[in-house]
């Protein structure tokens, strides 16, 4: 047997999965960090852009207000369209569109619940649980000042995301962008600015 022609392969395939580790560990600590730091945002508000691509491509703009608190509230206040609404009020959900008022006990509807619960892990930082959730392999990059991650479902489901991106401002941890993907082919992308962190927020936000 020639033993030069073995390491060549062994030594490669060493260093593939040192690599391969290190990149994990490097994306494991860079998740850490986001969940820790997220823990310490009590509010987040900020404006808010949509931009909505159904499945036969055609696009449709929205903007408006985003809200979050801790206490598992979240909100979007729509300009465009005036009159939208999503709200997240502890173990209730409210969704407002084209004048049409629906309303979810959440705990009763387990779709609407796991949506809530990604929209709030997602502002506190809950990056891990995320892809828990959506049964998705993930992976970090670290470019411009930013925490990219990028999520890719395991398998086909009836329910949830096919794709989902994530950017994160690594001077505090706060999302500034968001992409959903679900697996109809619907994407949504939203970005934020003008944001604000552990400020106050008015309670009416988060009224129905």
């Amino acid at each position: 047997m020639n033993i030069k022609k073995l390491i060549l392969p062994i030594v490669l395939f060493s260093l593939f999965g040192y690599t391969n580790a290190a990149f994990a560990q490097t994306g494991d600590k860079a998740l850490d960090k986001i969940e820790t730091v997220g823990k310490k945002h009590t509010t987040i508000t900020g404006s808010l852009t949509q931009l909505r691509t159904t499945a036969a491509k055609a696009k449709i703009d929205m903007a408006g207000t985003l809200y979050y608190t801790d206490k598992n509230q979240f909100a979007i206040n729509y300009s465009t369209p005036a009159g939208n609404r999503t709200v997240i009020n502890g173990q209730n959900m409210l969704l407002i569109a084209k004048g049409k008022n629906q309303k979810f006990n959440l705990p009763k509807s387990p779709s609407m619940q796991k949506l809530a619960s990604f929209l709030i892990d997602a502002m506190a930082g809950r990056v891990k649980e995320i892809a828990t959730s959506n049964n998705a392999d993930y992976t970090v990059k670290e470019s411009g000042g930013t925490y990219t991650v990028e999520m890719t479902a395991r398998k086909k489901a009836a329910k949830g995301f096919s794709s989902i991106r994530l950017v994160y401002r690594q001077s505090d941890c706060v999302m500034t962008e968001m992409e959903t993907v679900d697996f109809s082919g619907v994407n949504n992308l939203y970005k934020m600015t003008d944001i604000k962190v552990n400020g106050p927020v008015d309670d009416s936000a988060f009224k129905f």
